[in-house]
């Protein structure tokens, strides 16, 4: 059990880390409006996965491995994005430029745009 919990701890750690929906949206909440709003939405993702935890182990008849496995995707994704978004607080005064705000704002539009397509024709 011990071996299977690391292999997949390791792999939720590389899953936690590529870049995604989560980092584009803790962004740009983090560097318009400020360390504190970065961190909700950081709290807001991970009790969106607790839940999705909990009802993914409830239809797959709840086990320890599985709502050990929540935890640590849930504790990875926390110290990712938190640490993310004090990076991004310190940085704060070069991404509040109107340019480089400008420029946020497209890319993040268009990574999401680009993720919406790939969903929708997947």
């Amino acid at each position: 059990m011990l071996t299977a919990l690391l292999g997949a701890t390791g792999v939720l750690a590389l899953l936690t880390l590529v870049p995604g929906p989560d980092m584009a949206i803790v962004t740009k909440r983090a560097v318009t409006r400020g360390r504190g709003d970065g961190l909700r939405t950081v709290a807001g993702i991970a009790v969106g996965l607790l839940i999705w935890g909990a009802l993914t182990a409830a239809g797959l008849g709840p086990t320890v491995g599985m709502a050990l496995l929540v935890l640590v995707h849930v504790l990875l994704t926390v110290v990712w994005l938190g640490t993310y978004v004090y990076v991004l607080s310190r940085a704060r005064r070069f991404f509040a430029r109107p340019r480089v705000r400008r420029a946020l704002d497209r890319t993040t539009g268009v990574v999401l745009i680009g993720f919406g397509v790939r969903v929708a024709t997947t």
